[in-house]
């Protein structure tokens, strides 16, 4: 066979990316979805500038109180107290980029715990000054619905110990920033 030959089969460029995140149209939507590494970055990208955190609600709770997919992914103990935040990364306008659902297992690591209650900064962020290393591990990604009812890109993913996901970030992507159409079904 010469090197030439094409190989029946996926493109190898392709192998281990999310073939829900690859049903998306636009490529910087599918780079969001299948990156592994820190969102906030690549969202200052597409919006050409710096982004800051609000956080809406910062709460200890039980994890029972956790929504449901959010508790599935980070699997708590019964005993385990979490802490729950919901914020939106915002331009230096006010315009919300993307809408997020943090949860943490509380008391594991304090640096975690001040990362997710500092209402002020991405958590991402605030866990690298801190230098908290953590894996990520992408655990869904799709569409969802943004506040105001449009169709919107979502990702929830963890943040990993080398035992056990210690936070999950659920993250919808506001539409008219990030597009939300998916290729058609053929």
């Amino acid at each position: 066979m010469s090197p030439h030959t094409l190989q029946p089969g996926p493109d190898p460029a392709l192998r281990g990316l999310d073939p829900a995140a690859m049903a998306f149209s636009s490529a910087a939507t599918r780079i969001l979805l299948n990156s592994d590494g820190l969102t906030t970055p690549l969202l200052q990208a597409l919006v050409r500038g710096p982004l800051r955190a609000r956080a809406r609600d910062v709460r200890t709770v039980s994890p029972q109180a956790l929504p449901p997919d959010i508790r599935e992914a980070l699997r708590p103990g019964s005993t385990d107290h979490c802490l729950l935040r919901r914020a939106r990364l915002l331009t230096v306008t006010g315009r919300a980029v993307s809408d997020n659902t943090v949860a943490a297992l509380s008391g594991v690591d304090p640096r975690v715990d001040q990362a997710v209650a500092d209402p002020a900064h991405p958590v991402g962020f605030a866990l690298a000054e801190a230098g908290v290393t953590l894996r990520r591990r992408i655990v869904h990604v799709g569409r969802a619905t943004w506040p105001d009812g449009a169709t919107c890109a979502v990702k929830t993913y963890t943040l990993d110990t080398k035992d056990r996901p210690l936070l999950c970030i659920r993250e919808l992507f506001n539409p008219y920033i990030v597009e939300a159409a998916v290729h058609p079904e053929p």
